[in-house]
């Protein structure tokens, strides 16, 4: 069974941070590529929640790149049957504290 992926207000503000930059940088063939691949990461992640590497520190918290210039961090609520979304962020952008 799929998990239900869950976006915190960080993740909405980390996605709509790289769509701002990319519409301001880039056209909107980029843009639609950057969804489509970002969607279909998420299908996948929804079936095979331990896609991306685990967390030392954080029990259930994983990290690692959706494409070579974005980064994903999210928590595994398995009793929820949930993936929380933590923050999605550009690559090049200052990880979390």
């Amino acid at each position: 069974m799929a998990f239900e992926i869950v976006w915190t207000k960080r993740a909405v503000k980390g996605y709509d941070n790289i769509i701002n930059y990319l519409e301001s940088n880039w056209s909107d063939r980029e843009i639609s590529r950057f969804v489509i691949e970002t969607n279909r990461f998420f299908e996948s992640l929804m079936l095979h929640p331990e896609l991306l590497r685990k967390s030392v520190r954080h029990k259930n918290l994983h990290r690692g790149p959706i494409n070579p210039l974005t980064i994903l961090t999210y928590r595994i609520k398995p009793r929820k049957k949930q993936i929380e979304l933590i923050n999605i962020r550009g690559a090049r952008q200052k990880p979390l504290p």
